[in-house]
């Protein structure tokens, strides 16, 4: 028999049997026989009680007399005491009863007549015990009872055993009378008991092993038929399964329409993880019937390949290609499955050419003439007032009014100059507009190109630009928001179009032309910081036409509240693999109103992570979602969060916490979240608890170089090696909110807290270069990589396999890496914390 199959009928068959018979051992001897001991025990002890109380009879007898038929006290306890003496009982008639008074002295012993009328005070058996004085103190307390001591074996004085009396007080004579059982006739019955019950288990034993002993034989002999068999399908799996495995595209292999082998591949296309795969049917996954695809084989040899759509684990379906292959398997056929999501794969490429072309588009766009964005000039004249300019730009929903002179245009005012040189200033609104306009007036030709204009926008520092004819007559306007409007046309239609979305449905097409749109932005060079922008915009933007749907549906919210999203959403950096991190602040309310309102944002909250995820963007791993209670809180109990955070927080919730620290408002009440972040800043401390343990996440990370200075990736498989970017890029993130949180900026965005702790002389100009460098740097190796990702129908991640990096890309890790770490010194220094 194979060793397998052995340890299989061992641990099926033989092993319970003998747990079996181990069982039935020791219930007899824990359970069975003490119970026979102790009720041979209890039969005994109501033998001797009954005998005992017989004899007691026969004393009252006498005493009966004695009042009765006047028969003297002394001759009747004499006759009484003969009577008695001559008492026997037992197997051997060789047990007797005997008789004390309470001094004690023995009045009567059958077997140990030299006692009689001796004072047995101070009597001991062989182990000291004052039996005799135990029996009257017994009659005193309780008239009657049992008593165990060491005595001779019946008639034997020679032999000392165990014994077990029942002595009871004859009050009238003041008698005790007792007989007992020796223990040793106990213990032989039970001794026949053990031995009768031995030999019953030994005769089961014997007939389990024989048994045992045959269906073992049997077996053997049906094993050794299946072994050729097990042989062939063992070598047909590895062989299979490693055909499977070693595959490049989604791979399935079919025995009798179930799947018996799936791969890593598939499961990225389905969702399905490999063991939910083999529970299912062909027909569970594919629109295709088996059936039909069966039939298909004309000539065994060759392969098959059929259209049909893959049915997702999130509902959605998949146009993809089945290529199926016959293949021997055991003593019978299976079917070897490539699935490939050719049309989805076309699909993208196409619509990243599409995007690229608009974007190009709009790049040609700029090397248009200015004249079909020029507007009409909106003049005043010199002595206007201030306020009066003011009402007529509001009036006309304008931003820029000319101001003229004679019928010449001498200068411009904009809302920018309002704010800064009226209110800002405080100057009297009454006052002259000639006083703040902008003088002269920057002019370009009516003829000039839009990028002509736009640089000469950005070069003057102007807002507006009066356009002049070929006399060089004033004729219109054009503005720098008109021409990064025409830049911009892209990411606002796409906004636009989801706030006029209707359903979730439509929320999620428009999702999934966001890699398209990275892609485009990518390959056309805009700046990391500008995507992240874009990315972060739509999901904004989807998320607040969620959560006016869940309001719609649920109906108004009772009281004032402010939708906020956490870590990366919330520093305006999200990539393409984001997950949801979101919560919910809610205006501190009545005790009465609290239970209700907290009823309602908690299905408010289930009802937008359930809508998000449909959409696209999966559920946190850490469930820091609005749907959780624990993140749908009043205002008060945030605050509260937050300073037991900064104060008392060890370094696991730190690491835990981090990402709250940067929340922003994305929908409802903005002044309480201004509120809460005032807060934060005004408890924040660099000497803080949570400062510290921050900084201690900044200097564990270690540059993953190895001492040849070459990058040790974290996950390789095969010919890959692969890098956690996102975990690169931790430690850089971290010092940047660990500097703003010490500085209490209000901004959220890596860059932006960056470039404001550069201006305030917190960090030095070589620490931003290199903090900018590397955040920028990694961010783009990071889109890159999840954009290839899609493109090979991946769902996108954080691990960079760098050996499809370029030269120049990995070199520049690695000094990267190397800036990274010497921000040791400054964290070190800074917090005061040796490395």
């Amino acid at each position: 028999m194979h060793k397998n199959s052995l340890n299989r009928f061992l641990v099926s068959i033989v092993f319970p049997s003998i747990l079996a018979i181990g069982f039935f051992i020791l219930l007899i001897f824990a359970i069975v026989l003490p119970a026979f001991e102790k009720n041979i025990m209890e039969g005994k002890k109501d033998t001797i009680f009954e005998l005992t109380n017989t004899v007691w009879s026969l004393l009252e007898e006498y005493q009966h007399e004695v009042l009765e038929q006047d028969l003297p006290e002394d001759s009747a306890k004499i006759l009484a005491a003969e009577r008695i003496e001559q008492i026997r009982y037992g197997n051997e008639y060789k047990d007797y009863f005997w008789i004390i008074d309470k001094q004690p002295v023995m009045i009567m012993h059958p077997y140990r007549p030299e006692l009689t009328n001796t004072d047995l005070s101070n009597y001991q058996d062989p182990n000291g015990k004052l039996l005799f004085m135990e029996a009257t103190k017994i009659a005193a307390e309780q008239g009657e009872g049992f008593i165990d001591y060491m005595w001779q074996w019946k008639d034997d004085s020679t032999r000392i055993v165990p014994k077990l009396s029942y002595v009871k007080e004859f009050k009238p004579w003041g008698w005790i009378v007792g007989t007992g059982i020796y223990l040793e006739d106990v213990h032989d019955e039970i001794k026949m008991l053990k031995n009768k019950l031995l030999r019953i288990a030994l005769i089961f034993t014997l007939l389990i092993s024989t048994i045992l002993a045959f269906i073992i034989k049997q077996s053997f002999g049906i094993e050794n038929k299946r072994r050729n068999a097990e042989t062939k399908l063992r070598l047909s799996r590895r062989k299979y399964k490693s055909l499977v495995d070693a595959s490049t595209e989604g791979t399935l292999m079919i025995l009798k329409e179930e799947i018996i082998f799936s791969n890593v591949k598939f499961s990225n296309l389905s969702g399905y993880d490999p063991f939910k795969v083999r529970k299912l049917r062909f027909g569970d996954l594919f629109s295709l019937e088996w059936e039909k695809l069966v039939d298909s084989f004309d000539d065994p040899k060759k392969s098959v390949s059929l259209e049909t759509t893959l049915n997702c684990i999130d509902g959605s379906k998949k146009e993809v290609v089945v290529s199926s292959s016959m293949v021997s398997y055991a003593e019978g056929n299976g079917y070897i499955v490539i699935i490939k999501e050719v049309s989805a794969q076309q699909q993208l490429v196409k619509e990243t050419k599409l995007l690229s072309h608009e974007l190009q588009s709009s790049l040609l766009l700029m090397n248009q003439p200015i004249k079909p964005l020029i507007n009409d000039v909106r003049k005043c004249q010199v002595g206007t007032s201030i306020k009066e300019v003011a009402l007529f730009m509001s009036r006309k929903k304008i931003n820029s009014v000319f101001i003229s002179q004679e019928n010449d245009i001498i200068g411009v005012i904009n809302n920018n100059d309002l704010k800064k040189r009226v209110l800002a200033a405080g100057i009297d609104p009454g006052t002259p507009v000639k006083e703040i306009m902008t003088s002269p007036v920057v002019t370009i030709s009516d003829n000039a190109l839009l990028y002509e204009a736009l640089l000469k926008l950005k070069s003057r520092n102007v807002s507006h630009l009066a356009t002049v004819d070929v006399r060089n007559i004033i004729n219109g306007v054009i503005g720098y928001e008109d021409i990064i409007e025409i830049k911009q046309n892209t990411i606002s239609f796409l906004i636009k179009e989801i706030e006029t979305t209707e359903d979730v449905n439509q929320l999620a097409s428009i999702y999934k032309r966001m890699p398209v749109l990275v892609k485009a932005l990518l390959d056309s060079g805009d700046k990391t910081g500008n995507i992240n922008r874009i990315i972060t915009s739509v999901a904004d933007a989807i998320l607040n036409r969620v959560i006016h749907f869940a309001i719609e549906d649920l109906g108004k919210p009772p009281t004032e509240f402010a939708f906020i999203v956490l870590g990366s959403e919330g520093r305006g950096e999200q990539t393409l693999a984001t997950d949801q991190d979101n919560a919910i602040v809610f205006e501190d309310v009545e005790e009465k109103r609290l239970e209700y309102t907290r009823k309602y944002f908690h299905e408010f909250g289930v009802r937008v992570n359930k809508e998000l995820n449909r959409v696209g963007y999966n559920y946190c791993k850490g469930d820091i979602m609005a749907k959780n209670p624990k993140w749908t809180q009043p205002l008060n109990s945030w605050k509260n969060y937050f300073s037991k955070w900064i104060n008392t927080g060890n370094p696991q919730d730190v690491l835990e916490a981090a990402i709250f620290f940067d929340f922003r408002c994305v929908y409802g009440e903005e002044s309480m979240i201004k509120e809460l972040r005032n807060y934060v800043n005004e408890i924040s401390n660099p000497k803080s608890v949570f400062c510290y343990h921050m900084a201690h996440a900044v200097l564990k990370f270690k540059p993953p170089l190895n001492i040849f200075g070459h990058i040790v990736g974290e996950e390789s498989q095969a010919d890959e090696l692969n890098l956690d970017i996102k975990k690169v890029m931790l430690p850089v993130t971290t010092f940047i909110r660990l500097y703003s949180f010490t500085e209490k900026l209000t901004q959220t965005n890596s860059l932006e807290r960056l470039a404001e702790l550069f201006a305030r002389k917190a960090i030095d100009n070589t620490s931003y270069e290199e903090v900018y460098q590397a955040y920028n740097f990694m961010m783009h190796i990071r889109l890159k990589s999840q954009v290839e990702n899609i493109t090979q129908n991946e769902i996108p991640n954080n691990i960079v396999n760098l050996n499809k990096l370029t030269r120049i890309e990995v070199a520049t890790l690695k000094k990267l890496f190397s800036a990274i770490g010497s921000l040791h010194s400054k964290v070190s220094f800074d917090f005061k914390i040796g490395e």
